[in-house]
């Protein structure tokens, strides 16, 4: 009888009373939107696009990149989100992205099928950065931070499920005939609007004190948050003046940048082996580019939210920065000294390390931030992660493949004028080693540095 305890923890009832009515509706969006969302992660929309669509390597690259440089549309979030409820807003973002993931089922496979395909991808990855957005304010809001981790993570942990299995059935489905995508894809589409009417009934504590401070309305209780020199804070101002927040951003995006670029380039050479191996490619390529990850966030996330609940940020990157440098190191020697199925150990290190990364990245700058600009902190992080998005992925593919040419209009273009660079192979995994470990250092000292500062202060 020990899953009827388990399934437990995860039911309204087991968190405070105060979080129950919002948890209630996140739970049964996460139930469901999330089967939807699982079909555009680039994990595992790319095998379809490559496999199916045989796009090119820099049109893959944009498919893996899309999660992250959509995150570029964090602002505009923030500022579409700002004076208007919430729930509503999540509501219309999940509701949009059903119908992108349905749209994918009619795409032709050749001619301007591809070129669709990609777009339609990055356009729905705009509108998960926008659901990411939009929801970092409402779990600000509606969960304390002694309990913030724990709650939240027990969403992000169903949510990791359904992107673990969901996934996998599909495309072992491919396997047996490839054009049921056709099919299961408006499936998934049908099945996250269920999420979308739950989001729209989602209520925020205190939301009337947050819409009025977005309408720039000061009250007795909250008075305007104003930045030194007088002003409404926006992105520079809170840079410029929070010291701690700008070095976690530096960190991060080193970070980041290894992280992107080893996903990228091990996505790739994953596909590659699963094709010369000739045998269930579709599955191969999921089981390691997403569901083993998935399955070792689902193991760990319990246990990095004790973590993240009890220190402080930059402490509990000291701790989690250093699986990104084994991760990383361990692909180089899966690939050059192993095979394919040896890239599992690697990839499963990587899931542990996703596990606290997306529960930090979720709720990390709430340790920097005041309530009243929770937003504006998630919109710097988010548009950070689209910058180092919108680089990181491509070098990453460039540095394994080499700059070749694309075909657009009947001509050949040249890909950054570096057609005659072949790629360094497999040593990018050496490179995206090397950032890990300087961004790890990075944390280190700044964790060394909140402990020495804690004790001053009694």
């Amino acid at each position: 009888m020990p899953a009827l305890p388990l399934i437990g923890k995860f039911l309204p009832s087991s968190v405070p009373l105060m979080a129950r009515p919002s948890y209630r509706r996140e739970l049964t969006a996460a139930l469901t939107s999330s089967i939807t969302i699982a079909m555009l992660e680039p994990g595992v929309v790319a095998v379809l696009a490559k496999l199916v669509f045989n796009v090119s390597d820099l049109a893959f690259a944009t498919i893996i990149a899309s999660q992250m440089f959509a995150n570029l549309t964090s602002l505009f979030w923030t500022r579409l989100a700002k004076g208007r409820r919430k729930g509503p807003v999540m509501s219309a973002i999940v509701a949009a992205t059903c119908v992108l993931v349905a749209t994918i089922a009619v795409l032709p496979t050749s001619g301007w099928g591809p070129t669709l395909l990609v777009a339609a991808i990055v356009v729905g990855r705009c509108f998960v950065a926008g659901l990411l957005t939009v929801r970092s304010i409402v779990w600000r809001a509606n969960y304390r931070r002694a309990q913030r981790a724990r709650i939240t993570g027990r969403l992000v942990l169903l949510a990791s499920v359904l992107f673990a299995v969901s996934p996998l059935g599909v495309y072992a489905m491919l396997d047996w005939r490839v054009d049921v995508f056709r099919v299961m894809y408006p499936l998934a589409a049908v099945v996250g609007f269920v999420g979308a009417a739950s989001l729209w009934g989602l209520r925020v504590r205190r939301e009337k004190h947050l819409l009025d401070h977005d309408r720039g309305v000061a009250s007795s209780r909250e008075p305007a948050l104003l930045s030194r020199s007088g002003r409404p804070h926006n992105a520079r101002t809170i840079l410029l003046e929070d010291r701690d927040f700008r070095h976690y951003m530096i960190w991060q995006f080193i970070a980041g940048c290894a992280n992107m670029m080893g996903e990228a380039a091990i996505t790739l050479a994953i596909i590659d082996l699963a094709r010369e191996a000739g045998t269930a490619e579709f599955t191969a390529s999921v089981l390691l580019n997403t569901t083993i990850t998935t399955v070792m966030v689902v193991l760990t996330i319990p246990l990095w939210a004790k973590l993240i609940d009890r220190v402080h940020i930059f402490e509990f990157r000291a701790v989690h920065g250093a699986l990104w440098i084994v991760a990383q190191l361990g692909n180089y020697l899966a690939v050059v000294y192993g095979g394919l199925w040896w890239i599992a150990i690697p990839r499963a290190i990587q899931g542990v390390m996703f596990g606290g990364g997306r529960l930090a990245w979720q709720i990390g700058h709430n340790d920097f931030a005041d309530r009243r600009l929770a937003g504006h902190y998630m919109g710097i992080h988010q548009t950070l992660t689209g910058v180092r998005g919108f680089v990181a992925p491509f070098i990453g593919v460039g540095l394994l493949t080499g700059f070749g040419t694309v075909e657009a209009g009947g001509s050949a273009w040249s890909v950054l004028g570096l057609t005659g660079f072949s790629g360094i192979g497999d040593s990018v995994f050496l490179v995206t080693t090397a950032l890990a470990l300087a961004a790890w250092l990075g944390f280190c000292a700044e964790a060394l540095r909140v402990r020495r500062e804690r004790r001053a202060a009694g």
